[in-house]
């Protein structure tokens, strides 16, 4: 059919995506490559049972911090301080063999590697950066 320029034409719905599904599937874009990559960094920064020196510690998000300083203390360790960002989450040291484990015996859910809050040591499982000496 032929039509005369006077005629108007009606935009097409659903065509296009909205802003809203743009940045959803930006997020979920962000989300299925980033999980990977920090599920690998957990598990190298992760500490054996048997180790000792500064540590960081994650306990339940839950857990007061009365109970996170007394768990800690029971681990023979002392609290440095506690990583702003991260709820349940503190900075620890202890001088004995077997702090690692001593932890996760008093509920620590992981216990890592102070490298772990390092964004150097992060991107380099990805092999984006060569990791630090």
């Amino acid at each position: 059919m032929i039509r005369s320029p006077s005629d108007s034409y009606a935009p097409v719905t659903g065509a296009r995506l909205s802003c809203r599904a743009w940045i959803g599937a930006c997020v979920l874009l962000v989300v299925l490559t980033w999980v990977p990559v920090l599920g690998i960094h957990l598990r190298n920064m992760s500490v054996a049972d048997s180790g000792t020196g500064t540590l960081i510690a994650v306990f339940p998000p839950t857990s007061s911090t009365r109970d996170l300083l007394r768990s800690i203390a029971q681990a023979d360790g002392l609290p440095v301080q506690p990583v702003r960002w991260m709820p349940g989450t503190w900075i620890a040291e202890s001088g004995e063999t077997g702090f690692a484990g001593r932890l996760r015996e008093r509920g620590a859910w992981g216990v890592y590697s102070p490298k772990l809050l390092n964004l150097r040591q992060v991107l380099s499982c990805t092999g984006m950066v060569a990791p630090p000496p």
